[in-house]
């Protein structure tokens, strides 16, 4: 694992949460990552990054990355998808014919923008259906609250491996404070 003190300084700002999410992604094996960014995620982003220990591969668009991470999955690595989640909507259709049928259980963290609280006007249509999305592809998913983080990403995870489905754990804005 990478040696310093905080992961993901950015700017002189941290994330306590996003490293203690990092420090369950690495005790879960993962080692793979790859995403769109979001400003939303950030802290988590910049785990991957800095970690000698996940190969971090940025894609360009969220079709991109269902792709190299399904490459990853075949490979053997146990990857992370990170987008926002109007990307899910991009990526519908790589998620619904390569992930689901092929049984490919690939953990997504997906910031949730436009969700209740929040007036990014470009993002209110995706924020009202992304659970519609989710729940119409089956996709086991939870937003993330006042959940005990390591309790819920290790149930996450071992729920995922069972089921061998996607699976989507939701982050509002506020998500790492």
């Amino acid at each position: 694992m990478n040696t310093k003190t905080a992961f993901n300084a950015i700017d002189g700002e941290r994330s306590e949460r996003a490293d203690r999410i990092h420090r369950l992604f690495l005790e879960l094996g993962v080692n793979f990552a790859t995403g769109v960014p979001c400003g939303v995620l950030k802290h988590i982003i910049a785990n991957f990054n800095n970690d000698a220990e996940i190969l971090h591969v940025p894609a360009n668009r969220e079709s991109e990355a269902i792709g190299i991470a399904a490459g990853a999955y075949l490979a053997g690595k146990t990857p992370i998808v990170y987008m926002q989640n109007s990307g899910l909507f991009a990526a519908s259709n790589d998620i619904a014919s390569l992930l689901i049928p092929y049984e490919m259980p690939i953990f997504f963290v997906v910031s949730y923008r436009g969700c209740e609280g929040e007036d990014a006007i470009q993002h209110l249509a995706t924020g009202r259906a992304t659970e519609a999305l989710l729940q119409s592809f089956g996709l086991p998913f939870v937003i993330f609250g006042e959940h005990d983080l390591t309790i819920l990403v290790k149930s996450m995870f071992r729920d995922m491996c069972k089921s061998k489905l996607p699976t989507v754990l939701l982050l509002r804005r506020g998500w790492q404070r």
